[in-house]
């Protein structure tokens, strides 16, 4: 079994967005629909872009909307992990643990759960009727936003917080897609541009079928993200870095980027000499 630090230092994420719908309505995400629609992924447009990525390192991060919603997720799962050298990945509001509950058994899937819809001052409201994931040698993994609400309400929980409190809680910086988002500060204009060139979710619309530049960018954004026609020549220069340009909204974003950037410094050497 890899380990999730393994992973993020070896592979490139690419996240595919199976389908826009999503059985929940968080109020800070742009990324979902309550319409039903794509619940069952083409197979063959599956495998033709997996074949685009078959000679690279990658986590394909599967997602949308809520990919426990895909009728066919099983099988999408089963043929990402034909590939020796892909990491397979679900994020899901937990809907997954009720309908597909042995991917949490399998430690070659890395599974991250986002069940906290917000914390409010005397209650936690969750996305689903599941406790908090345990600390585990399994890859699953809780995500909890730092929202506006978990900074003021925080303190209200530590029970809550002492629980989520190990090495399988990610926390995730509130991001800048929400409607009331005010945070202006930015990011270093060299981080922003390595994470122009290579973005931490560059994505797969499995409903338009194509690139995405960044998906902070993406879906029900004011403004949107550039695309590209998914080709094995755009593919190629995505992966090595040539795709990708310092565009205007990443003039202006204020989303957080790692100062550190996301992958291995080796790997941004182009990018710095630009």
């Amino acid at each position: 079994m890899k380990t999730l630090q393994e992973i993020q230092d070896n592979y490139l994420a690419v996240d595919f967005f199976l389908s826009m719908s999503c059985n929940k309505d968080c109020w800070y995400c742009t990324s979902y629909t309550l319409e039903m629609r794509n619940l069952t992924v083409d197979m063959d447009f599956l495998k033709s872009t997996l074949e685009k990525f078959k000679n690279y390192k990658i986590r394909i991060c599967l997602l949308g909307g809520e990919p426990g919603l895909i009728k066919n997720l099983d099988k999408v799962i089963n043929e990402v992990k034909k590939y020796p050298n892909f990491v397979c990945q679900v994020l899901s509001n937990s809907f997954v643990r009720n309908r597909y509950p042995e991917v949490l058994e399998d430690p070659e899937i890395v599974y991250v759960e986002h069940i906290i819809l917000d914390f409010y001052e005397k209650e936690i409201k969750k996305l689903g009727n599941y406790d908090f994931l345990p600390e585990n040698n399994k890859n699953n993994y809780n995500v909890v936003v730092k929202t506006p609400n978990f900074e003021k309400y925080k303190d209200n929980y530590p029970e809550d917080i002492e629980k989520l409190s190990h090495k399988n809680t990610m926390w995730k910086v509130f991001n800048g897609r929400s409607p009331i988002f005010e945070d202006v500060i930015q990011a270093a204009e060299i981080d922003r541009k390595m994470c122009a060139a290579f973005p931490q979710v560059p994505v797969i619309d499995f409903e338009k079928r194509h690139i995405v530049h960044c998906s902070k960018k993406f879906a029900n954004n004011k403004e949107l993200s550039k695309n590209f026609e998914l080709t094995q020549e755009n593919v190629d220069k995505m992966m090595t870095f040539r795709l990708f340009k310092y565009e205007s909204y990443c003039k202006t974003c204020c989303e957080y980027v790692d100062p550190n950037g996301h992958m291995p410094l080796s790997k941004y050497a182009k990018v710095l000499n630009v």
